[in-house]
């Protein structure tokens, strides 16, 4: 289900990008209905649309009703009502259940929980699909088992604590940052997701370990550090980070800001867009914000343009486009890493 808010490059997007967020989580998609009018205080769409989406849902047997938008609670209570026996999912329950399944280290496991609990805490009452999906591992044994002020409590204790361990990772990463920026030079990779920044990081490291990377939307979401070179020595530090997406969950992005950080201290951030995407600026404008909302506008930005290997468009003048995969222009690239670098130095020194 989308609102059609925008215009039909961005809209036809839209439907691809949910589409493939739906199939990470499980789910093929069966049917898209778009709402034009203004979302509705009660059901986010008209109550005929719902009454039409019902009809669906009963004729074509589907599990599951997915709103790429972030439903209030009062919301998914009355849809879950219309639409039952269907799950009721939202855009950022469905960008928290990959980042839980994606997540590998254990802060990143404590950062996803964080989210979902932030999420879910408002949401308690009367969300009993929402809280089976979104619930499980903070003591509880099901949402019809335990009073709600008692679940309550318990969701806070567990939000406290979860807040504490990472508070405690934060300190030790801060630490080793510190370290880190004393002795190396650091440059940042971000992009919107499966730009491929992960396959620049492989390319560029050549490391025995290369850093997990796939087709996917999300598929790292733990920073990843390799050497890179040395520039007059001092060791320069590619850092792969989680990528951004619109209409990114501010509980996503709140729970890891403190992983996201890393950037706000580099030396330089190399912006991986892809040049296969049909709504290229639109990506480059989501994640330049971000970067704006994580203090990190001021850092000094080379936009590699990748995927070169499927590109037929003219060139583009503002960046360097390489294929990461196959090799393409990675000299050249990385040269300008290089030439930024020593700006970057003499105008400390200086």
């Amino acid at each position: 289900m989308l609102h059609n808010h925008i215009d039909s490059a961005l809209l036809d997007y839209d439907i691809q990008e949910i589409k493939e967020l739906a199939k990470v989580i499980g789910f093929e998609v069966e049917s898209v209905v778009i709402q034009k009018r203004e979302p509705d205080v009660k059901y986010f769409m008209g109550e005929g649309k719902v009454k039409e989406l019902s009809a669906m849902v009963k004729d074509l047997g589907v599990d599951a009703v997915i709103f790429n938008e972030e439903l209030s609670p009062r919301q998914v209570r009355a849809l879950e009502a219309m639409l039952e026996p269907a799950q009721v999912w939202d855009r950022t329950q469905v960008i928290l259940e990959i980042f839980r399944r994606r997540a590998v280290t254990k802060e990143s496991k404590l950062q996803v929980e964080l989210a979902g609990l932030n999420y879910l805490y408002p949401r308690i009452y009367g969300l009993g699909g929402v809280m089976s999906r979104l619930g499980g591992g903070i003591g509880t044994r099901g949402p019809g088992e335990t009073k709600l002020e008692i679940l309550k409590r318990v969701i806070r204790g567990r939000i406290r604590k979860l807040e504490k361990e990472l508070k405690e990772a934060e300190a030790r990463r801060v630490t080793t940052s510190k370290q880190r920026v004393r002795n190396t030079m650091q440059v940042s990779i971000v992009g919107y997701t499966n730009a491929g920044k992960s396959t620049l990081l492989n390319a560029f490291s050549k490391t025995s370990k290369p850093s997990y990377a796939d087709d996917k939307v999300f598929a790292t979401l733990d920073t990843r550090h390799r050497r890179f070179l040395n520039l007059e020595g001092k060791p320069v530090i590619l850092v792969d980070t989680v990528g951004f997406v619109n209409f990114m969950p501010e509980k996503v992005l709140d729970a890891f800001k403190s992983t996201l950080e890393v950037i706000r201290y580099s030396d330089l951030i190399l912006h991986v867009i892809d040049l296969s995407s049909p709504i290229m600026d639109e990506q480059e404008r989501t994640v330049m914000r971000i970067l704006e909302e994580l203090g990190a506008g001021d850092r000094p930005v080379i936009k590699v343009y990748n995927k070169l290997d499927l590109y037929k468009g003219p060139v583009l003048q503002d960046g360097i486009s390489v294929s990461a995969l196959k090799g393409t222009n990675l000299d050249e690239l990385k040269n300008a890493v290089v030439s930024a670098l020593l700006t970057v130095d003499n105008d400390a020194v200086t």
